[in-house]
């Protein structure tokens, strides 16, 4: 039975939620889904669990074609290793792909987190149709992916789409956008920083015109450089799109060298929602 004819697991392990899915024919049969452990020894016992009782869910191992991860940080893909993930940083120098196929027996493929985004909403999402696309993921911290010619971009040395590490201002676009910076501002998350915003709250309404500017600034620069046909915006912040999207577009307009670029240009939320990233890296396959 080719693989294409059994299910697929898919899995996104990122800094705050593992996510993992049972897909077969572009289908979601089951979804699990954890806050992320805060050791090593969890993240792994939680995440043979999430599997093992995914396979149970699918008859057992002998219907599953394969076992994608999608991780975040820097990876060795080739090798399966973690190199670098600051927002998860216990996972460092852990080569995850052998030990999933160590303990599941299968074929694994493991890609970044927000490349397994960008894949998922280029084939099944909000990206579905272009050819050129970047990929954005708003949430822990910031990721991004690249799709050229309707290929993935790796990059030479498989870490292309780094864009939370993107200099504004001698600091990181991360430190500007990201969960983490509404933290450092007295804000929980992003989902407290919203409800205020709908209430009309104007300290949260005035941070998110900030990330609209900080945003509008990255987009052109990624535009810029990369002249994609669409940006697909997703991860926990982009569910507030409407507080800080339009001052985004407005600044991105101001900065787009290119007339055909400001007016074609698509800034898209991203439909697969949270599961894009786990539907992305069964994808792999």
């Amino acid at each position: 039975m080719a693989i294409n004819k059994k299910y697929i697991i898919g899995v996104d392990i990122g800094g705050s939620k593992i996510i993992a899915v049972l897909i077969k024919d572009e289908k979601i049969f089951h979804k699990i889904k954890i806050l992320t452990p805060k050791n090593r020894k969890g993240i792994f016992s939680q995440l043979q669990a999430m599997i093992e009782q995914l396979i149970k869910k699918a008859g057992g191992r002998k219907n599953i074609g394969g076992i994608g991860c999608g991780v975040l940080g820097v990876l060795d893909s080739e090798k399966g290793m973690v190199l670098m993930a600051d927002n998860l940083r216990i996972l460092n120098g852990f080569n995850i792909k052998k030990w999933l196929s160590k303990k599941f027996n299968c074929e694994v493929r493991i890609d970044n987190d927000s490349r397994s985004f960008t894949r998922g909403e280029y084939f099944f999402g909000a990206g579905k149709g272009f050819k050129n696309i970047i990929g954005m993921t708003l949430g822990t911290g910031i990721g991004g992916g690249i799709v050229i010619g309707g290929k993935v971009f790796q990059g030479s040395f498989n870490s292309a789409g780094e864009i939370g590490h993107m200099i504004y201002h001698e600091m990181e676009f991360e430190d500007l956008m990201s969960v983490e910076s509404l933290k450092k501002i007295g804000f929980s998350d992003s989902l407290e920083i919203y409800k205020l915003a709908k209430l009309g709250d104007k300290k949260a309404k005035k941070v998110f015109r900030q990330l609209g500017k900080y945003l509008g600034i990255g987009l052109a620069n990624l535009i810029n450089i990369l002249d994609p046909e669409a940006v697909i915006i997703g991860g926990g912040i982009a569910g507030a799109s409407k507080f800080f999207l339009p001052d985004a577009k407005q600044i991105m307009k101001k900065f787009i060298i290119s007339p055909k670029s400001q007016k074609n240009v698509k800034i898209l939320i991203g439909k697969l929602g949270e599961d894009a990233g786990a539907i992305g890296a069964a994808a792999l396959f």
